[in-house]
């Protein structure tokens, strides 16, 4: 019996590849004890990319986010890209609040 290797995974090279162009946008550079994709000065930063119709945000990737952020005494920060065709990608940048209902 032959063992083979799965395919690496596509959609986390998109993403790492998305995460690049959001860090050379923003002029920063991830450092290797942040919990999130991007750090920069005053923000912490997740990104997320999908080539599907859409994203699902969820409240626990938004406590994650939340909670690393405080941690460094950082503003949350989220990027959501989705793919429209070859060449563009639809990019919703938010500031994260957490606010008294």
């Amino acid at each position: 019996m032959l063992n083979r290797r799965k395919p690496k995974n596509n959609s986390k090279v998109k993403g790492g590849k998305f995460e690049d162009k959001a860090r050379k946008t923003i002029a920063s550079g991830g450092v290797w004890f942040s919990p999130l994709d991007i750090d920069y000065d005053k923000y912490c930063i997740e990104c997320k990319m999908t080539e599907k119709k859409g994203y699902r945000i969820s409240k626990d990737l938004l406590e994650k986010i939340w909670g690393s952020a405080l941690s460094m005494n950082k503003e949350p920060f989220l990027i959501i890209g989705i793919k429209r065709n070859d060449t563009q990608i639809f990019t919703l940048h938010c500031n994260l609040n957490l606010e008294k209902a």
